[in-house]
């Protein structure tokens, strides 16, 4: 078993993938790493078909665009490391983090560990104002709703054992799936660690893909599995 396993869900990231992946190779620690090819209509899959022969980087891809959390389903089901790290391919997130944030698991001072970009330096530098707002808005709704005292509660870096992200067993297609693992990692009573982490943050001109309906896809996940879900 590998110690780690970094998901990467990538759509139409023909500019960043192979660097992206090129860092997270340079990470030295026992890993595999799985990419979802989400649709692209670009020269991913094609990039990507050039990754195969490696043997520690898993390369599956789907025929339609289905959301981030698609993407990370599709690989928590071949996930295969003793804890598991969700990596974006825009390189908004450095993957030199990854040491510092899953040693609080490995050491077993916690299950479960976010990397906070509201505690890093460079959070708010570059951050579009809208985009801003709606972190600080879900931040203070999700630890309002759980009692909880988080600084970033959509992050990529949620990071805890690969055992318990199939446990909690994700059902969310988009970015909703960020909130709903937040929602039933305290609704099962986990304590979150958060450890800070640089943030570069992308513009629409640069490729950054967030848009306003990702946003309801948030809001309903925060009613979904407050009110109406139960393990």
């Amino acid at each position: 078993m590998k110690t780690l396993t970094i998901i990467i869900p990538v759509f139409n990231e023909e500019a960043t993938i192979l660097r992206v992946v090129k860092r997270v190779e340079e990470v030295p620690i026992d890993k595999e790493i799985i990419i979802v090819d989400d649709g692209s209509t670009d020269k991913t899959p094609e990039i990507l078909e050039g990754l195969r022969d490696d043997s520690d980087i898993h390369v599956i891809r789907h025929t339609k665009n289905m959301g981030r959390g698609a993407g990370i389903k599709t690989a928590l089901a071949k996930a295969s490391g003793y804890i598991t790290v969700f990596q974006d391919a825009d390189l908004e997130l450095n993957p030199s983090h990854y040491p510092e944030l899953v040693q609080p698991i490995l050491d077993k001072e916690t299950e479960v560990v976010f990397g906070s970009r509201f505690l890093g330096k460079g959070f708010i530098q570059g951050m579009g104002f809208h985009a801003y707002l709606a972190n600080v808005f879900f931040t203070e709704l999700i630890d309002f709703m759980y009692r909880a005292r988080l600084t970033d509660v959509l992050t990529m870096f949620q990071i805890t054992k690969t055992e318990i992200f199939r446990q909690i067993d994700i059902e969310s297609d988009r970015w909703g799936s960020t909130i709903e693992i937040t929602s039933k990692l305290l609704k099962k009573g986990y304590d979150i660690v958060e450890l800070p982490v640089v943030y570069i943050p992308r513009r629409k001109d640069t490729g950054k893909k967030i848009s306003p309906k990702d946003f309801f896809s948030c809001l309903t996940a925060v009613i979904k599995y407050k009110f109406f879900y139960k393990f």
